[in-house]
């Protein structure tokens, strides 16, 4: 790919080299640097990239892209045959870069992009059920990974929901390329702070809700608000909560172009209305832009229903006619670790789900009692990676709300799983109620909450146990769930009668 900076772009400051060059690949870690690379410069919170200029230079980078100014002119004077660029924002000009190296592929696809604190997996895979019940060969992007319109992908996936840009860019390349037609995606407000979807404008941009989350990272609730309104900056089309009052209305008040609104509690262009849990999943009376179907849909839990409502407004937004969509409802089903029943293993449920918030965790107890049971187990956990002001707010959401609780930890990484647990228990105003147990390992968590459980019970197993990996110690190690379970299981069919 040729790229002339001759034409300013405006966050060019200033460049040193061939007006003119090529670059064949762009990365932002020097490992990776092969010769015609773009090397960006990231600044991040444990390295800054301009450390690796000279090592990037030496594997071949054709071009290399920073904000240092001292740190570029030294490096000049050492490699007068690479192309120096300085920039304002290295973040975006990557973003940028990445779609002129892909060639625009992002508007090539119809995207839908999801955000808010909870739903964006559930939402972004209810539209790719939709769309390819509606025969519209679709990809999905986000906590779960990369699928294509049939199988899950081994795409570089460099984050666990939004992949940086290059990454991002890629993926939308070779979906187009193999003849997928749309993109399903999660966007985070962290990586829209980050500008890993920087210069995209997507086809449709969902709200789902807004509670507090990633405090640590954007510093008040109010700047984690502006970071997803950003992103309705860059839809052609919205969709809004309207259940969710305050960024809803914000949203309303900014946004210009097409709207759709949905709704459980309060009545929007989708809304549901007299809800009945069923053994098969949730009857209701289906409202679409003023006309009502009866339907049963095979999901459970009221924010479930609005999550299903969200991805209805996108297929509306992309011209999916209502017959069609009705017709693919019976083929929805829920991604992993969401709402995941599991009743073979068993004389007695376990239902799986990822809710690693209050709120999210809330939902989910409210949820699985509207299921019949006898007792019900709860498995809460505090995340080793995530804000710990939330470890104790998810101890109060829990208590009182279950028969036995067991609190344990997710991703401990660098932390004292002893602080995180008390984190936890902080929350409980009595912590030392006999129904609340402990378990500093995840595995040893799930097995004491099974321990718990007798016929026509249910046991909750909450938290982030589900993406296929636990940070301990600066290492991802291999985590698996399901085979917690069975692990459990086959030891206690060897057991003596």
């Amino acid at each position: 790919m040729l790229i002339s900076f001759q034409h300013k772009h405006p966050l060019i400051k200033k460049y040193w080299g061939l007006s003119e060059t090529s670059f064949t690949s762009i990365t932002y870690d020097s490992r990776k640097v092969e010769p015609g690379t773009a090397f960006f410069c990231i600044i991040g919170t444990k390295t800054d990239g301009h450390r690796y200029i000279n090592q990037a230079c030496r594997s071949g980078a054709s071009i290399i892209i920073g904000t240092d100014t001292v740190l570029l002119e030294k490096a000049v004077q050492l490699f007068p045959g690479t192309t120096f660029v300085q920039v304002t924002d290295a973040k975006s000009f990557m973003s940028y870069l990445a779609i002129i190296l892909y060639d625009h592929a992002d508007e090539k696809v119809k995207t839908i992009a999801v955000t808010g604190t909870n739903g964006k997996t559930t939402v972004s895979s209810f539209v790719r059920n939709l769309l390819l019940k509606s025969g519209i060969p679709t990809g999905l992007i986000g906590t779960n990974g990369v699928w294509d319109d049939r199988i899950r992908r081994n795409f570089n996936h460099t984050t666990h929901t939004t992949p940086e840009a290059p990454d991002l860019q890629y993926i939308f390349h070779r979906f187009y390329k193999e003849g997928l037609q749309a993109v399903s995606l999660e966007v985070t407000s962290i990586a829209i702070e980050q500008k890993r979807v920087a210069g995209v404008i997507f086809d449709v941009g969902i709200h789902t809700n807004l509670t507090p989350e990633h405090l640590d990272f954007h510093g008040s609730y109010e700047a984690y608000k502006q970071s997803k309104l950003k992103l309705f900056r860059q839809v052609k089309k919205a969709v809004v909560n309207a259940d969710d009052g305050e960024m809803g209305r914000d949203i309303k008040a900014m946004f210009k172009g097409p709207l759709l609104t949905y709704g459980i509690y309060t009545k929007g262009d989708v809304f549901a209305e007299n809800m009945e849990t069923t053994s098969s999943g949730t009857a209701m009376d289906l409202t679409i832009l003023g006309k009502r179907f009866p339907v049963l849909v095979p999901i459970f839990g009221d924010y479930n229903i609005s999550n299903f409502l969200a991805s209805l407004c996108a297929c509306l937004h992309l011209s999916i006619p209502i017959p069609i969509l009705l017709e693919g409802l019976q083929t929805l089903s829920l991604p992993e670790g969401r709402f995941q029943i599991e009743d073979k293993l068993s004389n007695y449920k376990i239902i799986m789900d990822f809710a690693h918030s209050p709120d999210a965790l809330d939902k989910v107890i409210t949820a699985a009692k509207q299921l019949d049971h006898k007792k019900l187990i709860v498995l809460v956990t505090g995340a080793g990676g995530g804000d710990p002001a939330q470890w104790p707010k998810m101890g109060e959401t829990v208590e009182g709300k279950a028969d036995h609780i067991v609190v344990s930890v997710d991703h401990p990484d660098q932390l004292d799983r002893r602080d995180i647990v008390s984190g936890v228990l902080n929350g409980f105003q009595d912590p030392i109620h006999p129904s609340v147990n402990t378990a500093l390992d995840r595995e040893k968590g799930v097995h004491k909450a099974l321990s718990f459980a007798d016929k026509g019970d249910i046991v909750l197993l909450t938290g982030i146990g589900f993406v296929g990996h636990q940070f301990v110690n600066g290492r991802e190690v291999p985590y698996s769930e399901t085979e917690t379970l069975e692990r459990y299981f086959n030891k206690i069919n060897i057991l003596p009668e």
